[in-house]
C-alpha cells in the first residue's frame, strides 16, 4: 500500500512528485518501502481504466506505476490489474535473469490492498512503435519481427497469448523490442470475447468466436511489421494486396495473415525461419527448478500418507490416469510431476494440452 510518512513536505495528494513512502510487495513475495516521487501521467503504457504514471524510486530507479481506482465505482479496472499482475509475475518466474527477460516489462512490485492498487514497471525502454513512422531500416524491421514473434513463441510456451498488440504497446530502442499491457494476456485455450481494434486484432479475436489461440498474436505481428515496412495498415479481414511487394515480410509472415487461425503457421514455426536453431521455448521449459528436490520430499510424504490409508496414488482423482497393472503406486505420474514444474515458471502445460483449456 502506499504509505505516508512525515517528510516534512506535502503528501502525494497534495503535490505530484512530492516524496512519499511508496511499499509494495516485490516479485520475490517481500514486502519493500522505498521513498518515491510520483511525476506526470503518460498517455500510453496501458489502455484505460488503468492510468499510468511515471515514478521515481529511491531517487534513482525509474518506473512506471499502472493503478486503478479502488472505490468499487469501475469494476473493469481492478479486473484488469489483477490480470496485469498475474502476467507480470508469470513472466518474471519464467524469464528473469534469461536472455529473454528484456523483451517483457521489468517487475519491480506491486500492492493490490493499497487505497489505489498499483503495479510497479522499470520504466519502458525506448519509444512506441506507433511513433516510428515509415523508414526505420530493414535490419531494425527484422529485429523487431523476430522479437516479436520471439514473444510470442515464449508465452505459448507458458500456456498463454497476447490478446492485445498493437503499434503502441510495442516499444523499440533500437537494439530489442519489448511488448507492454499485459492485462491483455489471456490462457491458450480460454473462450475468445470481443476484443481489440482492428486490423491489429484477429478476425476470430474481434468477434469473439472459439478458443484462444497463439496464432491469434501471430496475426497481430505481421500486421504490426506489415505496418512498419509500409508506413500503412494492412487488411483487417486477411492478407494486404500488395504483400507479394515486401518479399523480406511475405516469406516469414505471408502467412500469418490467413483469416483462421487454423490456417496460420504455429509461431514456432515462424520463429525457425527468423532464428534458426533450438527452439527458446523448449529451452526455457528445461530449466532447472530450484524447488524440484522440496517437492519430490513432499511427492513422497504424501505417497505415504496415500499408500497408509488404501487410498490410489498421489494425483490420481485429479487429472491422472488409475495406474497400469504392475506399476509402482509411490511414483508421482510424469505428467503431474512436468505440469507442477511448468507451474514454478508460472504457466502450465503447453502445446496441444494446453490449447484444450477452458
Amino acid at each position: 500500500m502506499v504509505t505516508h510518512h512525515s517528510t516534512g513536505q506535502p503528501g502525494l495528494g497534495d503535490l505530484d512528485g512530492a516524496p512519499v513512502r511508496l511499499t509494495f510487495i516485490s516479485p520475490q513475495g517481500a514486502r519493500q518501502t522505498v521513498l518515491s516521487r510520483l511525476g506526470a501521467e503518460r498517455r500510453r503504457t496501458t489502455p484505460p481504466p488503468l492510468t499510468a504514471h511515471d515514478v521515481l524510486l529511491g531517487g534513482s530507479v525509474r518506473a512506471v506505476r499502472l493503478s486503478c481506482a479502488a472505490d468499487g465505482a469501475d469494476e473493469e479496472g481492478p479486473r484488469k490489474l489483477e490480470a496485469e499482475i498475474r502476467a507480470a509475475l508469470c513472466l518474471h518466474r519464467a524469464f528473469h535473469g534469461s536472455p529473454y527477460q528484456s523483451l517483457f516489462p521489468s517487475l519491480v512490485g506491486y500492492d493490490m490492498d493499497a487505497e489505489e492498487p498499483f503495479v510497479l514497471y522499470q520504466a519502458p525502454r525506448g519509444d512506441a512503435a506507433a511513433q516510428l513512422g515509415y523508414g526505420i531500416s530493414t535490419t531494425e524491421q527484422r529485429t523487431i519481427e523476430r522479437d516479436l514473434v520471439l514473444a510470442v513463441r515464449l508465452l505459448e510456451g507458458l500456456g498463454l497469448v497476447h490478446r492485445g498488440l498493437v503499434p503502441a504497446a510495442v516499444r523499440w530502442d533500437g537494439k530489442r523490442a519489448q511488448i507492454w499491457d499485459l492485462g491483455a494476456v489471456a490462457r491458450i485455450g480460454s473462450r475468445r470475447v470481443p476484443l481489440g481494434v482492428p486490423p491489429y486484432a484477429a478476425p476470430e479475436q474481434r468477434h469473439g468466436v472459439g478458443r484462444a489461440d497463439a496464432r491469434d498474436a501471430l496475426w497481430s505481428v505481421a500486421q504490426i511489421v506489415y505496418q512498419l515496412a509500409t508506413g500503412q495498415q494492412g487488411d483487417p479481414e486477411g492478407p494486404p494486396r500488395d504483400l507479394a511487394a515486401y518479399r523480406s515480410l511475405e516469406r516469414p509472415l505471408g502467412d500469418a495473415f490467413a483469416p483462421a487461425a487454423e490456417d496460420r503457421p504455429a509461431p514456432a514455426e515462424v520463429l525457425a525461419l527468423l532464428m534458426p536453431g533450438p527452439d527458446p521455448a523448449a529451452l526455457v521449459e528445461a530449466r532447472p527448478d530450484p524447488l524440484e528436490p522440496h517437492r519430490q520430499d513432499y511427492d513422497r510424504v504424501m505417497e505415504r500418507k496415500r499408500r497408509d490409508a488404501g487410498l490410489g496414488p498421489y494425483g490420481y482423482g485429479h487429472g491422472v490416469e488409475k495406474p497400469t497393472p504392475g506399476a509402482s503406486r509411490t511414483a508421482v505420474p510424469p505428467q503431474e510431476s512436468r505440469g507442477r514444474r511448468r507451474a514454478w515458471f508460472g504457466g502450465h502445460v503447453g502445446g496441444r494440452d494446453a490449447k484444450g483449456q477452458g
